[in-house]
């Protein structure tokens, strides 16, 4: 059977990078929002000693990630809980680190989901606490075939730039940031087609599954057209100031 290990168009050796970046030390505590299937997490788990949590709204998600965990040497304590992240309550500051991984409308849907997210998220962290954090944004002016295709999930003012940018507006300071390249993009894109095709096909599909196939193929043919030299994945690396006077300052 196909699968994904996690589902964004991240490699190996960015993924790799991105946990590496994270400084962590025994005993924190990490939130991870849409957790997906919990590999990020369990990655770190493998690596330190810390108390994660994976929240998803998915039953299907969060059973895959328990299952994988059942495989895993984990140094760290790691559990994954099915749950909505606006309904699900945190206490302000009580966080080392908190993720969101290419799942922003968990805050909400719409171009506003990125700015949602870390409106819910920045408080969650204690002063000096980090914040990684992934989102779609525009390579190039998005053409009207495409706007009519993807909606207003995206907007051309989108940008890499503006993604740091908005992080900064929220006091944070910028430590990291990586992009997906045309590689990362196929690799993912391709493989999540075969996964779906390949469901689609088994004897005992659903009516589900096989809807699934249709648009799909269809988000394929959008993808070719305009979504690979259009569309853009950046995971950004934030730290809270310790202290206000330690803010990060532009320079006009």
């Amino acid at each position: 059977m196909i699968e994904l290990l996690w589902n964004a168009p991240v490699g190996e050796s960015k993924l790799a990078s991105q946990i590496s970046a994270l400084e962590l030390r025994e005993g924190d505590q990490i939130l991870d929002v849409g957790c997906g299937c919990g590999e990020v997490l369990l990655r770190i788990g493998e690596k330190h000693e810390v108390n994660a949590t994976g929240i998803d709204s998915s039953s299907e998600h969060i059973a895959e990630a328990r299952k994988r965990a059942l495989d895993r040497k984990l140094k760290g304590n790691v559990q994954f809980v099915e749950a909505d992240a606006q309904s699900r309550k945190v206490e302000p500051a009580s966080l080392d680190a908190v993720a969101c991984l290419g799942a922003s409308h968990a805050f909400g849907l719409g171009s506003s989901a990125y700015i949602n997210a870390l409106q819910e998220m920045v408080p969650m962290v204690r002063p000096g606490g980090q914040v990684l954090i992934s989102e779609a944004y525009a390579k190039q002016p998005i053409t009207e075939g495409y706007k009519e295709f993807i909606g207003d999930s995206i907007t051309d003012d989108m940008s890499h730039e503006g993604n740091v940018q908005t992080g900064k507006s929220f006091g944070l300071i910028p430590l990291g940031a990586w992009t997906s390249n045309e590689d990362e993009w196929d690799e993912f894109e391709w493989t999540y087609q075969r996964i779906v095709e390949q469901r689609a096909d088994h004897p005992q599909a659903s009516d589900t599954d096989i809807s699934k196939r249709t648009h799909r193929r269809n988000w394929m043919d959008a993808y070719l057209r305009w979504g690979r030299v259009t569309l853009g994945y950046g995971t950004y690396l934030f730290r809270k100031p310790i202290s206000a006077d330690r803010s990060y300052v532009d320079v006009q």
